[in-house]
């Protein structure tokens, strides 16, 4: 079974290096990884862009499945090239299954990081001025429905590693209740590559979002 890596490793400067990891998991769980790294372009290098989004998307059709890494990046939510990774395998009918390094839920991370408007006219409204979702989601609820539609798990960490981006951890347990999902569970080794830490399968992974 081909899945698709989505996640915002790739703007890692040891992003190949995170990459040989993942596929070297993936491996061990009876999965083929596929690691949308490409040379990074020439700065305003259109063509090059254009090349590296035609390759992704071959590459997302070749794949039987998307795993997605919404760790929050640069903000409240996961990486936003990730997000439409996602939509196009749900829109692709493909299973679409997500994790995130950071626990907690989007409208936690909204008052932790831009805090209630003033005088709190409304429990979802931020100082900012716009609502934050509160549907009880990981992140926005295109995302946690998507994963939801497939019947998998969003498989969120106990508690942030001290680098989310480099810890593969939660990666692990999101490959193993996929294996166990799709009945490929016997495949597991008894050695496996390190992910950065012991990985525990929880008594229960439902969607956490």
């Amino acid at each position: 079974m081909k899945l698709y890596l989505a996640g915002p490793e790739v703007f890692l400067e040891d992003a190949r290096e995170i990459g040989r990891r993942k596929q070297a998991l993936c491996a061990a769980y009876g999965f083929t990884g596929l690691y949308p790294l490409d040379p990074a372009p020439e700065a305003g290098d259109r063509r090059g862009s254009a090349a590296i989004f035609a390759a992704n998307l071959g590459l997302m059709r070749q794949a039987d499945a998307l795993i997605a890494n919404l760790t929050p990046f640069r903000g409240l939510s996961g990486d936003v090239g990730t997000a439409f990774e996602v939509g196009f395998c749900a829109a692709l009918g493909k299973p679409v299954m997500a994790y995130s390094a950071v626990p907690g839920l989007l409208k936690e991370r909204a008052l932790q990081q831009i805090g209630p408007a003033a005088g709190a006219p409304a429990p979802t409204l931020m100082a900012d001025g716009f609502h934050v979702e509160d549907f009880g989601h990981f992140d926005n609820l295109m995302l946690a429905e998507a994963v939801a539609a497939c019947g998998l798990a969003v498989v969120t960490a106990d508690a942030a590693p001290a680098d989310p981006l480099r810890d593969l951890v939660t990666f692990e347990r999101a490959l193993a209740v996929l294996a166990a999902t799709v009945g490929m569970a016997s495949a597991i080794p008894a050695t496996r590559p390190a992910a950065g830490g012991a990985a525990r399968i929880p008594a229960e992974e439902g969607s956490h979002g």
